[in-house]
């Protein structure tokens, strides 16, 4: 094969290669733009119809729409850990509750339209469903570092109720809970989280023992 040959191939395979990738872009932002407008678990000819594609494209390059979601999620996540709050370390406890509620409850916000899709999914999804566990411990370990001084000082038995409580209080699930199932808005739903904190904070506080 000549060289001139040879650049000619190359440059088809490149190509190809590139409309690849672009379809396969196209595909996982339509799911993702699903999910943002609300369609928790949107089929595969809407995806398909959204990114202006066949549905047999869909399975070209990914292998089920567990595939699709998982990527879309990593897409997203990559996206919105810009959006993790910087935890507060200093201030009263009411100033961190206060701080973290706002920060955590922005982020909620943000990624709840692949959250809820990611819970639904996870059912039928080992790799959904570690992804979500992982996010879980992360959670833990972040409100754990927030309030490590009130949590250290609680009786040793009392610890685990403590951290379990105000983990909780900032959930995701609570952030649903307060948002569409109570229908409070997001200056609502934050302060009734920051609320919850605080008073649990307030009562361990006044359990310490003398």
């Amino acid at each position: 094969m000549t060289r001139a040959k040879e650049s000619a191939t190359q440059t088809q395979a490149d190509g190809r290669h590139a409309r690849a990738e672009r379809t396969r872009e196209a595909i996982v932002e339509a799911l993702l733009a699903l999910l943002s407008e609300g369609v928790v678990r949107p089929s595969a000819e809407r995806v398909a119809e959204r990114a202006g594609v066949s549905r047999r494209a869909i399975f070209n390059h990914f292998t089920d729409l567990d595939d699709l979601l998982a990527c879309a999620a990593r897409r997203r996540m990559e996206t919105v850990m810009a959006l993790w709050p910087k935890l507060p370390r200093e201030g009263t406890a009411a100033e961190r509750a206060r701080a973290l509620a706002e920060g955590i409850c922005r982020f909620h916000e943000h990624v709840a339209p692949v959250r809820r899709a990611a819970v639904l999914f996870s059912y039928d999804s080992a790799f959904l469903a570690g992804q979500l566990r992982e996010a879980a411990r992360r959670h833990r370990a972040a409100i754990r570092a927030v309030f490590e001084p009130e949590i250290e000082a609680a009786p040793e038995e009392a610890r685990g109720v403590l951290l379990g409580g105000l983990a909780a209080a900032a959930s995701f699930l609570m952030w649903e809970e307060l948002r569409r199932n109570q229908e409070l808005s997001v200056d609502e739903a934050t302060c009734a989280v920051r609320i919850e904190l605080e008073g649990m904070l307030e009562r361990a506080a006044r359990n310490q023992p003398r």
